[in-house]
Protein backbone atom coordinates (compact mmCIF):
# COMPACT_ATOMS: atom_id res chain seq x y z
CA UNK A 1 0.00 0.00 0.00
CA UNK A 2 1.18 3.56 -0.24
CA UNK A 3 2.23 5.31 2.77
CA UNK A 4 1.85 9.16 3.36
CA UNK A 5 5.25 10.98 2.59
CA UNK A 6 6.45 11.15 -0.67
CA UNK A 7 10.35 11.85 -1.80
CA UNK A 8 10.76 14.25 -4.14
CA UNK A 9 12.15 13.42 -7.55
CA UNK A 10 13.47 14.09 -10.79
CA UNK A 11 14.34 10.46 -12.10
CA UNK A 12 14.77 8.99 -14.75
CA UNK A 13 16.80 5.76 -15.63
CA UNK A 14 17.64 3.66 -18.66
CA UNK A 15 21.11 1.99 -19.04
CA UNK A 16 20.96 3.22 -22.82
CA UNK A 17 20.40 6.05 -24.93
CA UNK A 18 17.05 7.74 -24.07
CA UNK A 19 16.96 9.75 -27.14
CA UNK A 20 17.94 6.91 -29.46
CA UNK A 21 19.24 7.79 -33.52
CA UNK A 22 18.33 11.72 -32.58
CA UNK A 23 21.43 12.50 -31.32
CA UNK A 24 25.32 11.85 -31.23
CA UNK A 25 25.92 8.94 -29.91
CA UNK A 26 27.87 10.08 -27.02
CA UNK A 27 25.84 8.16 -24.50
CA UNK A 28 25.91 8.51 -20.77
CA UNK A 29 26.62 5.59 -18.15
CA UNK A 30 24.75 5.88 -14.42
CA UNK A 31 25.03 8.96 -12.95
CA UNK A 32 24.76 10.21 -9.06
CA UNK A 33 24.77 13.02 -6.74
CA UNK A 34 24.23 13.04 -2.97
CA UNK A 35 20.64 13.39 -1.69
CA UNK A 36 19.92 16.91 -0.33
CA UNK A 37 16.84 17.35 2.38
CA UNK A 38 14.24 19.67 2.65
CA UNK A 39 11.03 19.68 5.12
CA UNK A 40 7.48 20.64 3.75
CA UNK A 41 4.39 20.43 5.10
CA UNK A 42 2.38 17.93 3.24
CA UNK A 43 -1.04 17.01 4.07
CA UNK A 44 -0.32 13.82 6.27
CA UNK A 45 3.20 14.22 6.09
CA UNK A 46 5.61 16.76 7.25
CA UNK A 47 8.87 14.70 5.57
CA UNK A 48 9.81 15.40 1.93
CA UNK A 49 13.15 13.99 1.03
CA UNK A 50 14.92 15.19 -2.31
CA UNK A 51 16.38 12.09 -3.81
CA UNK A 52 19.34 12.51 -5.58
CA UNK A 53 19.24 12.40 -10.01
CA UNK A 54 19.79 9.45 -11.29
CA UNK A 55 19.81 9.65 -15.45
CA UNK A 56 22.46 9.28 -18.02
CA UNK A 57 25.33 11.54 -18.72
CA UNK A 58 28.60 11.08 -19.53
CA UNK A 59 30.27 14.48 -20.38
CA UNK A 60 30.12 17.36 -17.77
CA UNK A 61 28.34 19.84 -19.45
CA UNK A 62 25.17 17.62 -19.38
CA UNK A 63 25.83 16.59 -15.62
CA UNK A 64 26.28 20.19 -14.28
CA UNK A 65 22.86 20.96 -16.46
CA UNK A 66 21.31 17.92 -14.52
CA UNK A 67 22.70 18.72 -10.85
CA UNK A 68 20.86 22.35 -11.16
CA UNK A 69 17.64 20.26 -11.91
CA UNK A 70 17.93 18.16 -8.99
CA UNK A 71 17.89 21.56 -6.56
CA UNK A 72 14.84 22.70 -8.79
CA UNK A 73 12.46 24.30 -6.01
CA UNK A 74 9.23 23.47 -8.66
CA UNK A 75 9.65 20.13 -7.56
CA UNK A 76 9.14 20.65 -3.84
CA UNK A 77 5.86 22.36 -4.91
CA UNK A 78 4.55 19.60 -7.09
CA UNK A 79 5.34 17.30 -4.01
CA UNK A 80 3.57 19.72 -1.39
CA UNK A 81 0.59 20.08 -4.16
CA UNK A 82 -0.68 16.39 -3.72
CA UNK A 83 -2.59 15.37 -1.08
CA UNK A 84 -2.33 11.87 0.10
CA UNK A 85 -6.02 10.39 1.25
CA UNK A 86 -5.77 7.30 3.50
CA UNK A 87 -8.59 4.12 2.90
CA UNK A 88 -9.25 5.36 -0.65
CA UNK A 89 -10.63 3.67 -2.40
CA UNK A 90 -10.20 0.56 0.14
CA UNK A 91 -8.82 0.25 3.56
CA UNK A 92 -4.97 0.32 3.18
CA UNK A 93 -4.58 2.23 0.32
CA UNK A 94 -2.73 5.61 0.60
CA UNK A 95 -4.30 7.35 -2.30
CA UNK A 96 -2.31 9.77 -4.10
CA UNK A 97 -4.35 12.69 -5.03
CA UNK A 98 -3.57 14.84 -8.18
CA UNK A 99 -6.87 17.12 -8.33
CA UNK A 100 -5.52 19.09 -5.39
CA UNK A 101 -2.46 19.79 -7.68
CA UNK A 102 -4.66 20.72 -10.63
CA UNK A 103 -5.83 23.13 -8.43
CA UNK A 104 -2.82 24.67 -7.76
CA UNK A 105 -2.47 26.91 -10.88
CA UNK A 106 1.20 27.15 -10.02
CA UNK A 107 2.07 24.05 -9.24
CA UNK A 108 0.43 22.62 -12.00
CA UNK A 109 2.21 24.77 -14.63
CA UNK A 110 5.37 23.82 -13.27
CA UNK A 111 4.63 20.08 -13.87
CA UNK A 112 3.81 20.86 -17.68
CA UNK A 113 6.95 23.20 -18.39
CA UNK A 114 9.42 20.44 -16.88
CA UNK A 115 8.25 17.73 -18.85
CA UNK A 116 7.77 20.37 -21.77
CA UNK A 117 11.73 21.04 -21.24
CA UNK A 118 12.87 17.89 -21.43
CA UNK A 119 11.27 16.65 -24.88
CA UNK A 120 10.48 19.52 -26.08
CA UNK A 121 13.98 18.95 -28.51
CA UNK A 122 13.68 15.55 -28.40
CA UNK A 123 11.72 15.09 -32.23
CA UNK A 124 8.61 13.41 -30.55
CA UNK A 125 5.85 13.32 -33.04
CA UNK A 126 3.36 11.44 -30.76
CA UNK A 127 2.41 12.00 -26.81
CA UNK A 128 0.17 9.07 -25.88
CA UNK A 129 -1.87 9.68 -22.69
CA UNK A 130 -2.84 6.74 -20.55
CA UNK A 131 -6.57 6.57 -19.27
CA UNK A 132 -7.62 8.20 -17.37
CA UNK A 133 -5.48 10.78 -16.37
CA UNK A 134 -2.39 10.84 -18.79
CA UNK A 135 -5.32 12.75 -20.94
CA UNK A 136 -4.97 15.91 -17.93
CA UNK A 137 -0.74 16.38 -18.74
CA UNK A 138 -0.66 14.64 -21.85
CA UNK A 139 -2.60 17.56 -24.70
CA UNK A 140 -0.74 20.57 -23.12
CA UNK A 141 2.47 18.53 -22.96
CA UNK A 142 1.59 17.74 -26.74
CA UNK A 143 0.91 20.82 -27.97
CA UNK A 144 3.87 23.05 -26.67
CA UNK A 145 6.31 20.40 -28.08
CA UNK A 146 4.46 20.50 -31.79
CA UNK A 147 3.12 16.59 -31.13
CA UNK A 148 0.54 15.29 -31.43
CA UNK A 149 -1.67 13.76 -28.84
CA UNK A 150 -3.39 9.93 -28.60
CA UNK A 151 -5.41 8.50 -26.26
CA UNK A 152 -4.63 4.89 -24.76
CA UNK A 153 -7.89 3.97 -23.66
CA UNK A 154 -9.79 1.26 -22.08
CA UNK A 155 -12.19 -1.55 -23.79
CA UNK A 156 -14.52 -0.19 -25.51
CA UNK A 157 -14.47 3.35 -25.40
CA UNK A 158 -12.79 4.40 -28.89
CA UNK A 159 -15.14 4.50 -31.82
CA UNK A 160 -14.28 2.76 -35.06
CA UNK A 161 -11.82 0.18 -35.68
CA UNK A 162 -8.91 -0.37 -32.94
CA UNK A 163 -5.99 -2.15 -31.92
CA UNK A 164 -5.53 -3.59 -28.38
CA UNK A 165 -2.76 -4.81 -25.87
CA UNK A 166 -4.01 -7.28 -22.96
CA UNK A 167 -2.19 -6.88 -19.58
CA UNK A 168 -2.16 -8.79 -16.27
CA UNK A 169 -3.75 -7.19 -13.08
CA UNK A 170 -3.78 -8.53 -9.69
CA UNK A 171 -6.63 -10.62 -10.07
CA UNK A 172 -7.82 -11.52 -13.81
CA UNK A 173 -6.39 -9.40 -17.02
CA UNK A 174 -7.19 -5.56 -18.45
CA UNK A 175 -7.20 -4.13 -22.11
CA UNK A 176 -5.71 -0.65 -23.46
CA UNK A 177 -6.36 -0.05 -27.03
CA UNK A 178 -5.68 2.51 -29.32
CA UNK A 179 -6.94 3.60 -32.89
CA UNK A 180 -5.68 2.42 -36.09
CA UNK A 181 -3.77 5.01 -37.76
CA UNK A 182 -3.42 7.04 -35.24
CA UNK A 183 0.16 6.94 -35.31
CA UNK A 184 2.64 5.17 -38.07
CA UNK A 185 5.43 3.66 -38.33
CA UNK A 186 8.80 5.12 -37.25
CA UNK A 187 7.21 8.14 -35.62
CA UNK A 188 8.51 8.98 -31.69
CA UNK A 189 6.50 8.32 -28.90
CA UNK A 190 6.57 9.69 -25.08
CA UNK A 191 3.90 7.73 -22.91
CA UNK A 192 2.60 9.55 -20.16
CA UNK A 193 0.67 8.80 -17.22
CA UNK A 194 0.10 10.27 -13.61
CA UNK A 195 1.52 7.49 -11.79
CA UNK A 196 3.18 4.15 -12.30
CA UNK A 197 2.68 1.64 -9.66
CA UNK A 198 3.26 -1.91 -10.78
CA UNK A 199 3.60 -0.73 -14.17
CA UNK A 200 1.34 -3.13 -16.24
CA UNK A 201 -0.37 -0.27 -17.80
CA UNK A 202 2.34 1.43 -19.03
CA UNK A 203 3.79 -1.67 -20.44
CA UNK A 204 0.80 -2.55 -22.77
CA UNK A 205 0.66 1.26 -24.04
CA UNK A 206 4.23 -0.05 -24.82
CA UNK A 207 3.78 -2.69 -26.29
CA UNK A 208 0.68 -1.24 -28.17
CA UNK A 209 3.02 1.40 -30.08
CA UNK A 210 5.62 -1.13 -30.87
CA UNK A 211 3.77 -3.54 -32.45
CA UNK A 212 3.14 -0.98 -35.01
CA UNK A 213 6.64 0.04 -35.31
CA UNK A 214 6.58 3.13 -32.86
CA UNK A 215 9.87 4.12 -30.66
CA UNK A 216 8.97 4.74 -27.47
CA UNK A 217 11.38 7.51 -26.31
CA UNK A 218 10.79 7.03 -22.93
CA UNK A 219 7.56 6.85 -20.40
CA UNK A 220 6.73 9.81 -17.97
CA UNK A 221 4.75 10.24 -14.58
CA UNK A 222 4.37 12.59 -12.23
CA UNK A 223 4.31 10.27 -9.22
CA UNK A 224 6.28 7.12 -8.59
CA UNK A 225 5.93 3.79 -6.18
CA UNK A 226 9.29 2.36 -5.82
CA UNK A 227 7.86 -0.74 -3.38
CA UNK A 228 5.45 -1.55 -6.14
CA UNK A 229 8.65 -2.28 -8.50
CA UNK A 230 6.65 -0.89 -11.61
CA UNK A 231 10.24 0.40 -13.13
CA UNK A 232 11.67 -3.49 -12.89
CA UNK A 233 8.67 -4.52 -14.90
CA UNK A 234 9.06 -1.63 -17.51
CA UNK A 235 12.72 -3.44 -17.97
CA UNK A 236 15.33 -1.41 -20.42
CA UNK A 237 12.52 1.51 -21.11
CA UNK A 238 13.29 4.49 -20.30
CA UNK A 239 11.25 6.07 -17.14
CA UNK A 240 10.82 9.37 -15.47
CA UNK A 241 8.79 10.83 -12.91
CA UNK A 242 9.38 13.74 -10.44
CA UNK A 243 7.96 12.50 -7.31
CA UNK A 244 8.62 9.47 -5.66
CA UNK A 245 6.01 8.18 -2.88
CA UNK A 246 7.15 6.04 0.28
CA UNK A 247 5.91 3.02 1.04
CA UNK A 248 3.06 0.61 -0.48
Amino acid sequence: MQSSSSRLLLCSSKPNSLFGSAVTPTLPSSLRFPPLSLTIPNSTSSSIRLRSLRSSASDSSQVTEMASQDQDPRIARISSAIRVIPDFPKPGIMFQDITTLLLDTKAFKDTIDLFVERYRDQNISVVAGVEARGFIFGPPIALAIGAKFVPMRKPKKLPGEVISEEYSLEYGTDKIEMHVGAVQPGERALVIDDLIATGGTLCAAIKLLERVEVTVVECACVIELPELKGRERLGDRSLFVLVEAEGA
